[in-house]
């Protein structure tokens, strides 16, 4: 594991690439996160060559909003019948969890159809646009994404129901952006939760994670408020295809900004796992 390991991340831009890869495969940068941070607490992988994987999961993880964007849902029914005969049917382990995770893959982008259709009726009531109104503020939004995503604990999850909220026409672009900022930090409680009871190298992987997505988020809403970002997102009619552009886009730059810098993150870690240390 070691060697793989080393091959993959010989150098920071095949970290990158690693970590999108199995992003894209499992469908979160979660998981490939914590794994991350659990080869780090075992000593097969030194912190300098987990910067690469996180900043490439970042972009990975852009993959399952892509799919819902374009549409995938049409065949997700598919999916499910698929995965539901190879799970009852076939006698080989194996094949049941791949049948297994075949149908969970499919019955996500199902419920995001369905809950595309729920906040297209939803949002016609006087309720819904009282509070809207209540959280349009680009704080608020920010809050709200990072509050529903550490709850979630999916960042995935939550870019795909906001999809369904900008596609129903439930939220204006603006705040989506906004939202999606949040949510960002917020897909970094799984990582920090994971390293509770890890060794001090797998905490600064978990702090890289969380200055890499808060730096992120700080240079796009800049960015946001100083060029027309906003308005040429509004051009793209599709809500949903909106949002996964603003997503990909988001993630894909803030990686090949912040790659050069990837020693000054790991020191920036380790700054803040020893100020967190020596308070506790």
């Amino acid at each position: 594991m070691r060697s793989i390991l080393s091959l993959c991340t010989k150098s920071r831009l095949r970290g990158v690439l690693t970590g999108l890869g199995v992003t894209g495969i499992i469908q979160s940068s979660s998981a490939t996160t914590i794994m991350a941070v659990s080869f780090i607490n075992s000593g097969i992988m030194t912190l300098s060559q987990s910067v690469g994987i996180i900043m490439g999961a970042n972009i990975g993880t852009t993959v399952t909003s892509l799919l819902i964007a374009v549409n995938f849902s049409a065949v997700a029914p598919l999916l499910v019948f698929l995965g539901t005969a190879l799970k009852l049917f076939s006698k080989k382990e194996k094949t049941q969890n791949i049948g297994l995770a075949i149908t969970g893959f499919g019955l996500l982008f199902v419920a995001m159809s369905n809950m595309t259709e729920l906040l297209s009726f939803v949002k016609e009531g006087e309720k819904t646009k009282e509070l809207i109104n209540m959280c349009s503020g680009r704080i608020i939004s920010i809050i709200i994404g990072f509050v529903i995503t550490a709850i979630m604990q999916s960042s995935s999850a939550t870019v795909g129901v906001l999809q369904s909220a900008a596609r129903s026409g439930l939220i204006t672009t603006r705040n989506a952006v906004y939202i999606l900022f949040g949510q960002n930090v917020g897909a970094v409680v799984p990582t920090l939760l994971s390293t509770v009871k890890t060794n001090t190298e797998a905490k600064k992987a978990a702090f890289v994670h969380l200055w890499f997505n808060i730096i992120g988020s700080i240079i796009f809403a800049l960015f946001s408020e100083l060029t027309p970002y906003i308005s040429f997102l509004e051009k793209i009619e599709d809500g949903s295809f909106r949002v996964s552009t603003a997503h990909i886009i988001f993630n894909t730059v803030s990686t090949l900004i912040l790659l050069p810098f990837g020693d000054k993150l790991s020191e920036i870690a380790t700054k803040s796992e020893n100020l967190l240390h020596k308070k506790g």
